[in-house]
């Protein structure tokens, strides 16, 4: 089966994807994989060996990106914030360049998100298909 890329896609930060394999919604994550987006950056943070979000990184590889154009001058300017970690910066710096939704949990970066008109969503909103 292709890849296909949804018309709407959601950025995602790690402690999103965490709490989507938490609670054991992995299958909703695959199946609406082509409306996911993962920075590289979160990628290496929640690939751990043997868990679901590994396998599914590693089947729908498709999903991760990388920098473009300035990103990467717009994650160093958001990472140089306290309480930003490397994940959410990437995310944010991303979801800032693109104009894309972020689906972020932590309070901090969500703030940091919206201060930038960029809408966000709990994890809960993407397993529910509220968004």
């Amino acid at each position: 089966m292709a890849f296909e890329k949804s018309l709407f896609q959601y950025l995602f930060d790690s402690s999103s994807l965490i709490n989507i394999e938490r609670n054991k919604k992995m299958t909703i994550l695959r199946k609406r994989r082509g409306e996911v987006l993962i920075p590289e950056k979160v990628a290496a943070e929640v690939n751990q060996p043997n868990t679901p979000l590994h396998r599914f990184i590693s089947k729908f590889y498709q999903v991760v990106t990388q920098f473009q154009n300035n990103e990467e001058e717009e994650y160093l300017r958001v990472r140089s914030q306290v309480g930003i970690d490397d994940g959410e910066a990437a995310a944010i710096a991303i979801a800032i360049k693109r104009r894309l939704p972020l689906v972020i949990d932590d309070k901090k970066g969500k703030e940091k998100a919206k201060n930038h008109d960029i809408q966000t969503f709990a994890w809960q909103d993407f397993v529910k298909g509220i968004i």
